[in-house]
């Protein structure tokens, strides 16, 4: 059996997500789901049953929010009906609070009051799927939702109190620990549509994470939404694109906010992401820099030019290592915009007018970074990414030369 800790996630059994998988969709009656829980407090006594001689069971308090109710729920359940989940992907602080017992009690009110909270769990619940059959139009699709039974709300501490009770060591074990639980207590308020009021509700703190306050980095966004301008996003995991016969990587991105969604507890951006050539979301975390980048910074002049010269997309308009945005035709007339780092360019005769022409050799970052072939007279466009390798790669120039 695993082992607990205050603040663990658990759920009971029959729960679907397994430890280490949180993405599992739930079809027929995802109401009958159970909660994910967060254990608040452990009892583990020293005691033995008479009867049977065998130790007394770890008794678990778990914590989880309902929906329908409107309020916080804590039951106690032994540990051996209980399964424990790893951390999902959250953007709240979770240990914020962890290690605040040796803080006195006024410097945790100076530091903490009026602050946002949300239960730990609120990840679980925000990202849980449920599918359903939808035959509205007269043909029957699996559609799929969030299954928001069990979604906390977002609170603000108004007050921070002592726990009442305390913690309680073994008196026949050394260093174990027979009765676990938050020091400190803090008194949240939420606004809770069940009762078109407001609710106030005493929380153990260790079961709280903390809300970062993102009002001036969402300000700046805004900011740079407005005059039009770019970010760099910052690849994580398997985002990030490994070049096809290279060790380089694009760990960056360039991309063009458009609009600021708000997610429960957090915001995200929606932008245009110039490697995938489509509109991707994206958080904070994501962005490599709040700087915004003007255009005219970012892409060079684009080709051909029509001004009082016209200038044509030759073979010398493109540069071994360097990167470019370009609007492509394909042998089946489709036109796609690209990312592409020129490898070198090779010369073909072009059998159809048999005239001396060029193939640009590139790794593609519409294709995972796969190398293409593209045909230099089926290139309608072409702008080269200033600085592209050092800006997308992180690396100088001069290192792969």
């Amino acid at each position: 059996m695993s082992s607990f800790n205050i603040g663990d996630f658990v759920c009971l059994q029959n729960h679907p997500y397994l430890s280490t998988n949180h993405k599992i969709k739930i079809a027929a009656n995802a109401d009958m789901t159970p909660p994910i829980m967060i254990v608040g407090e452990i009892l583990n006594k020293d005691e033995y049953n008479t009867s049977t001689g065998k130790q007394s069971e770890i008794q678990l308090r778990c914590y989880y929010y309902s929906t329908k109710e409107g309020k916080y729920i804590d039951k106690w359940i032994k540990a051996e009906q209980l399964k424990k989940l790893d951390v999902s992907e959250t953007y709240l602080k979770i240990d914020e609070f962890n290690k605040i017992d040796d803080f006195d009690l006024e410097y945790l009110k100076n530091l903490y009051l009026n602050k946002m909270v949300c239960l730990k769990s609120v990840d679980f619940e925000l990202n849980k799927k449920k599918i359903f059959i939808d035959s509205s139009d007269g043909i029957r699709t699996n559609k799929e939702n969030n299954h928001l039974e069990f979604l906390p709300p977002v609170m603000t501490i108004i007050d921070i109190v002592k726990n009442k009770e305390e913690k309680r060591f073994s008196s026949t074990k050394s260093d174990s620990i027979e009765k676990d639980l938050s020091k400190y207590i803090f008194k949240c308020k939420w606004y809770n549509p069940k009762t078109s009021s407001y609710s106030e509700e005493f929380i153990p703190s260790k079961i709280l994470g903390f809300i970062v306050n993102q009002t001036e980095f969402i300000e700046m966004i805004m900011a740079g939404i407005a005059e039009n301008n770019f970010l760099i996003a910052s690849l994580k995991g398997k985002h990030i694109l490994e070049l096809e016969d290279s060790s380089n990587k694009v760990i960056n991105n360039i991309i063009k906010p458009i609009e600021i969604i708000f997610n429960h507890y957090y915001y995200k951006i929606n932008a245009f992401d110039y490697a995938k050539q489509k509109t991707s979301s994206y958080t904070i975390d994501n962005l490599y820099s709040l700087d915004f980048i003007e255009k005219s910074t970012i892409f060079a002049p684009t080709y051909p030019r029509y001004k009082t010269t016209f200038y044509p997309i030759t073979e010398n308009t493109f540069h071994e290592q360097e990167y470019y945005f370009i609007k492509y035709r394909d042998k089946f007339n489709k036109i796609t915009n690209r990312t592409i780092k020129v490898l070198y360019k090779e010369p073909y005769i072009d059998p159809e007018s048999n005239e001396d022409s060029f193939f640009i050799v590139a790794n593609c970052l519409l294709r995972n970074g796969h190398i293409r072939h593209f045909k230099l007279s089926q290139i309608l466009e072409s702008t080269e990414i200033i600085n592209g390798v050092k800006m997308l790669e992180e690396i100088e120039v001069e290192d792969i030369l």
